[in-house]
């Protein structure tokens, strides 16, 4: 009963397995190929824009860097409205400050608070053949097809369907009796043997060797998509505080000395819950009565680029919420390592290395998958051609 019921599911799965990758395979190469790529995109986007992106000479300190950088944008940047300020990478590099276009588009521009100088400005994720514009272009060609909130619900079911295809292939590929020898010719390509049988212990072993692999980009691929609802899964299954890393008894008010406290003096502030933290980013409130929303980055924690220690304050000083990735509950531990997974970076530059040679899978397995059915389609082919001859 139980060799008949395995025999019974596993060539639907196979079926399956097959259309689901033969109709989305190439769109899962392209993502595997960006992300790839994307896994060095600040090392590229420097390399790309230096003037932007590499340490200018100083022309003077600045002791309140934020409010300068929001300055020169109100002054230089043709009525544009900061939305957030983020820290240069590289010390000495401009200031990005974001805005939003009257068409909605996300505008990056580069200030240079040192020299007081705007330095120039770029549409995140425009689709142009420039230098300021292929590193976004390619994040989000990677993220959401350059289709906006579309295009990145289409990328989200992208990820659940190769999550299926990666589960089903496995499935598949199990050895009916899993011996030594069975488990042997599963996962090795036969030397000598033919190119059909070749590629196919090819496309067999591969995905079975990285099937952590395949299955890690799926599901944080379709978390980054859909985050409300994986917050809300992870939440019905492991502990996770409304507010995720809430301190226990954080301050109730920031003391800035500063009868109207400034951005900067608000970082200051934040940075003093976290002495050995530096702020990486800061959300500017859209409206009066909105906080502020500060971003850190403490040693250890698994986002290593900005990190993702947060402090919500208000203008008034008033801390209306703080959150610490390393002191969190269980399931937010699970949600913080998930998109520095799926970049790599949390595997430090070992992982980089490794994601850059991995993302070439889903391109390997579409091919020789491909390869195979062509070779499958072209036998029924000739069998039934022989079959119809004279008689």
């Amino acid at each position: 009963m139980g060799a008949g019921h395995h025999l019974e599911w596993r060539p639907l799965a196979m079926r399956l397995h097959r259309w689901v990758a033969l109709v989305l395979g190439a769109w899962f190469t392209l993502l595997g190929l960006t992300g790839t790529v994307l896994v060095w995109h600040g090392e590229l986007d420097r390399a790309l824009n230096p003037h932007w992106f590499a340490p200018h000479a100083a022309c003077a300190g600045v002791e309140r860097p934020v409010a300068r950088a929001v300055a020169v944008l109100a002054r230089d940047g043709g009525g544009a409205v900061a939305t957030q300020v983020m820290a240069p990478a590289v010390p000495g590099a401009a200031y990005v400050v974001w805005s939003k276009g009257a068409d909605g588009a996300r505008l990056q521009h580069f200030v240079d608070v040192g020299c007081d100088t705007y330095l120039g400005r770029r549409e995140w994720g425009a689709l142009r053949l420039d230098r300021a514009h292929a590193v976004p272009a390619l994040y989000e060609l990677h993220r959401s097809l350059l289709s906006g909130e579309v295009g990145h619900v289409l990328v989200g079911l992208a990820g659940l369907a190769l999550l299926f295809v990666a589960i089903s292939g496995a499935l598949t590929a199990w050895p009916r009796h899993a011996t030594r020898e069975a488990w042997k010719r599963t996962l090795t390509v036969k030397r000598g043997a033919a190119p059909r049988r070749r590629y196919y212990d090819l496309h067999r072993a591969g995905g079975l060797w990285l099937l952590a692999f395949l299955l890690l980009m799926a599901v944080s691929g379709a978390y980054l998509c859909f985050p409300k609802q994986g917050r809300a899964l992870v939440a019905s299954m492991l502990p996770s505080a409304p507010t995720q890393g809430v301190l226990s008894e954080p301050p109730r008010r920031c003391d800035t000395n500063d009868a109207g406290p400034s951005p900067d003096a608000l970082i200051a502030c934040a940075e003093r819950l976290w002495p050995a933290a530096t702020w990486s980013r800061v959300g500017l409130p859209a409206r009066d009565g909105d906080a502020f929303e500060i971003r850190l980055l403490q040693a250890g924690e698994p986002r290593m680029d900005t990190g993702d220690t947060r402090v919500r304050v208000h203008a008034n000083g008033r801390i209306a919420e703080t959150r610490d990735p390393l002191n969190a509950s269980a399931g937010d531990t699970l949600i913080a390592w998930l998109f520095p997974l799926h970049s790599g970076e949390a595997l430090g530059m070992a992982g980089r290395l490794l994601w850059t040679l991995f993302g070439l899978l889903p391109g390997l397995l579409f091919a020789t998958g491909a390869w195979l059915w062509w070779q499958r389609r072209q036998a029924r082919s000739r069998h039934r051609e022989h079959g119809a001859g004279p008689r």
